[in-house]
């Protein structure tokens, strides 16, 4: 994707894979699957906003993801999507600042479709699982795709216009960390707390044990402890 994008690929393109062994996550970790039972893609975003506030991008995309899914499905900041406690579903941003030319972004997007139970991969945070296991009927990929697509079309043509304040309720609304408390793991150290929702930059707000409320545009949610 990076190449195509390179040559100068419109926003949108799509590539497609049906079975990938190594799809990269957050904090090296890798995403796999049985063949053809995932739906996992990369799209090519060019957003017009400034640099400084397309980090929000994974919530934005997010959004878009979860209000696409057969299932209801929750935002676990900053980029998981989960049903019933389990990741059903992940979204990694890569943004590239090429020498010459507008920055752009390949957003990265698998979604556990149709694997069964005893298919889910082991996992080291949230248990997995899948919009098979969740509603109980196997889902058509391609219909799921093409939906896909357009809501991502759409969000991002808003968020160019609008930022991610045209977001917030809907964020609030698929939040699924907000009045929990949780562990955030940091550079410095763990930092518990209770989720507050996000800040108007996409910032994870957690309320302290001393009743301060704090914001932090990176971390990794380690535990949710209710």
């Amino acid at each position: 994707m990076r190449d195509e994008a390179l040559a100068g690929a419109p926003a949108g393109t799509i590539v497609v894979t049906d079975h990938q062994t190594a799809g990269r996550g957050r904090r090296g970790r890798t995403w796999s699957d049985p063949p053809g039972k995932a739906l996992m893609f990369s799209y090519l975003a060019r957003p017009t906003r400034a640099l400084a506030e397309l980090s929000c991008l994974s919530l934005v995309v997010g959004i878009a993801v979860a209000e696409s899914l057969p299932v209801p499905a929750q935002l676990r900041w900053p980029n998981d999507l989960v049903v019933a406690g389990g990741k059903v579903a992940g979204i990694l941003v890569e943004l590239v600042t090429p020498a010459t030319g507008p920055p752009f972004a390949i957003i990265g997007i698998g979604i556990n479709a149709n694997l069964t139970r005893d298919e889910l991969p082991p996992t080291d945070r949230l248990p997995a699982t899948s919009l098979l296991v969740e509603g109980g009927a196997e889902i058509d990929r391609v219909a799921l795709l093409e939906s896909l697509a357009d809501r991502l079309d759409t969000a991002l043509t808003l968020f160019d216009r609008e930022g991610l304040t045209a977001f917030l309720a809907r964020y609030a609304a698929l939040d699924g960390l907000a009045g929990h408390a949780l562990t955030l793991r940091l550079p410095s150290g763990e930092l518990p707390g209770t989720a507050a929702g996000i800040d108007t930059a996409g910032c994870l707000v957690l309320t302290l044990a001393d009743g301060s409320t704090q914001s932090f545009a990176a971390g990794e949610v380690e535990r949710v402890l209710d």
